[in-house]
């Protein structure tokens, strides 16, 4: 199922899904450039990847939300390797969970500058190369609060992040199809990582949610870049503009 060298970017790198999909492809035979704002978290994977994988790899500080940052990245990652044939949009912030009105501003432009608008920038940056060389691949992490709300769980603003993302997704996979370029969207649910990590500490917290789900268990970072690998790889080559749902089926009963 999966190709092998290609050259694909990754945002977010050294959180816990971007870490599991950088794994994942570069052990696949794949060129990753990892971006993310911290360098000693990106060479921190590196070191768990293994040395042997070291020269397929990319380490970029950048900001997403910075524009000269996102140039500087697209245009190292040429540098390097030549080119870009895919992009994994998968940088992200998530707020406390915050009532909307008690919001300030800077709250929610922080969510929308970094989930939203910098999956624009980056998305952007490589287009223009996808364009010419006639082919590309995008594939953006939303959230299944892009598609639902969650009683009691007011996060309003993060949730229309993710809405955008799966409506940019659809846009460029519509607009720039023609170049051969395709844009696909996963959208996650519960996926373990340190943020809710202390809740799985309690058993019947955990227990509560796992039963919530008809597969019985949360999800894993693997769990997505399994989808990640496939959506990229050549078994894909006629799916673009869809929106993939790893979650467990959990939207299957609501």
């Amino acid at each position: 199922m999966s190709s092998k060298d290609r050259v694909v970017i990754i945002t977010g790198a050294a959180g816990g899904v971007g870490k599991a999909i950088t794994k994942r492809l570069v052990y696949e035979g794949n060129k990753v450039v990892m971006v993310g704002r911290t360098i000693s978290k990106l060479s921190k994977v590196i070191a768990e990847i293994g040395s042997g994988y070291k020269k397929n790899l990319l380490p970029i500080k950048a900001d997403i939300t910075n524009e000269a940052e996102v140039l500087s990245a697209v245009e190292q990652s040429i540098s390097a390797f030549n080119r870009v044939d895919i992009l994994i949009n998968n940088a992200g912030i998530l707020n406390d969970p915050t009532p909307f009105h008690l919001m300030a501003d800077d709250q929610w432009m922080s969510l929308i500058d970094t989930n939203l608008i910098g999956t624009f920038r980056m998305t952007k940056a490589v287009v223009p190369i996808m364009i010419e060389a006639g082919k590309g691949s995008i594939v953006n992490i939303s959230s299944l609060l892009g598609m639902r709300a969650i009683p009691n769980v007011p996060l309003s603003i993060y949730g229309v992040t993710k809405a955008g993302v799966i409506m940019f997704t659809k846009s460029i996979a519509v607009e720039y199809g023609q170049y051969g370029i395709r844009c696909n969207c996963i959208v996650p649910s519960t996926i373990r990582s340190p943020i809710i990590e202390p809740y799985l500490q309690d058993e019947q917290a955990r227990k509560m949610l796992e039963t919530a789900f008809p597969l019985r268990r949360i999800g894993e970072p693997e769990d997505i870049s399994g989808a990640v690998s496939y959506l990229c790889s050549n078994d894909a080559n006629w799916i673009t503009g869809t929106v993939l749902a790893v979650d467990g089926g959990i939207l299957a009963k609501q």
